[in-house]
């Protein structure tokens, strides 16, 4: 081939390549959790079908709590009598994971069988009262098990607003450490800007230091919602607006400092069908909304009890979300 033509070529191919990466979507995260009460159900259900390990980017295994006085950690009970979760659970789905290629995280949280609530005083004696000695049971418990990062699931039911400072301190600590390592953190949040703790207002506290966020709406959350929030007590949140479809949650979060990826939509998996409008009721017209707003899925939990969560054609939707 001439010289001159040899170079028209390459331009061309050149301009293609880049054409189309510029038209691929980016794979957009879908993450499940076992919970510690779950362990035998969400097994069964994640080796259901192929498809499932196959579409699942990252697995949160919730199965630890501070410990009472917040300066460690300890496993969680797995049902109300106080047994507790194993080394030896985590680490099979540990080996389980790996071998597909999916990331497994460590989730601390702040309830369990036993405590049958969300003890924001508990989460508090952690990240507020014993920072430092927290954080460091966080690494030193992820590295003892090989595990890809950290997913915060410290809940509080109220105002707690007063306590964010001391949450944004701990996050930016907790961060530091992680990055040097080359790990992620994730933090699950609740889903309006109005109330309880985490909530979306305090997204911007976080930026530049969390991969992901998790906004547990669940079937509340959905496009063609027109529903408004009106905290108890308090006048109607963000002036009316319907700040439970996906894309005004997206939008929150990219005026916060956020790329729409790191912004992941909780999905109930306990219901195969919720909301009104949108696309459509089933999974997989909530999947698509995710899908062209650009943003991840968040799945709780992995127990996949509606029937439809363990289907092929729903984890094939799940897949494209993936870019698979």
């Amino acid at each position: 081939m001439p010289f001159a033509l040899k170079g028209l070529f390459f331009t061309f191919i050149f301009s293609f390549v880049t054409s189309a990466q510029a038209n691929t979507k980016p794979a957009l995260p879908v993450v499940g959790w076992i919970p510690a009460y779950g362990i035998d159900n969400s097994v069964t259900a994640i080796n259901s079908h192929p498809a499932i390990a196959a579409g699942l980017s990252k697995i949160g295994l919730q199965f630890w709590n501070p410990s009472p006085d917040g300066k460690s950690l300890v496993y969680a009970p797995i049902d109300k009598g106080g047994k507790l979760v194993t080394d030896q659970d985590v680490t099979k789905l540990v080996q389980w994971a790996k071998q597909r290629k999916i990331q497994i995280v460590l989730t601390v949280y702040n309830n369990s069988q036993v405590m049958a609530k969300w003890d924001w005083d508990l989460a508090r004696r952690a990240f507020a009262e014993n920072r430092s000695s927290f954080t460091d049971a966080l690494i030193k418990e992820m590295n003892r098990h090989g595990l890809d990062g950290i997913d915060l699931d410290l809940e509080g039911e109220g105002s707690f607003d007063s306590d964010r400072p001391a949450y944004a301190k701990f996050v930016k600590t907790l961060s530091a450490r992680l990055k040097k390592q080359h790990k992620s953190l994730t933090i699950d949040s609740f889903h309006s800007p109005c109330m309880n703790a985490p909530n979306m207002s305090w997204w911007r506290d976080w930026r530049g230091q969390v991969d992901a966020i998790h906004s547990m709406g669940y079937q509340d959350l959905y496009e063609g919602s027109t529903d408004t929030f009106t905290p108890k007590g308090k006048s109607v949140c963000e002036a009316g607006e319907s700040l439970f479809k996906y894309s005004w949650q997206a939008q929150f979060g990219k005026r916060a400092g956020y790329k729409q990826h790191q912004i992941i939509m909780g999905m109930p998996t306990w219901v195969d069908a919720w909301g009104k409008g949108g696309l459509g009721e089933d999974i997989r017209s909530h999947v698509q909304e995710a899908r062209q707003l650009g943003v991840g899925v968040a799945l709780w939990d992995l127990q996949l009890s509606a029937e439809k969560w363990r289907t092929a054609e729903t984890w094939q939707a799940l897949g494209a979300l993936r870019g698979k």
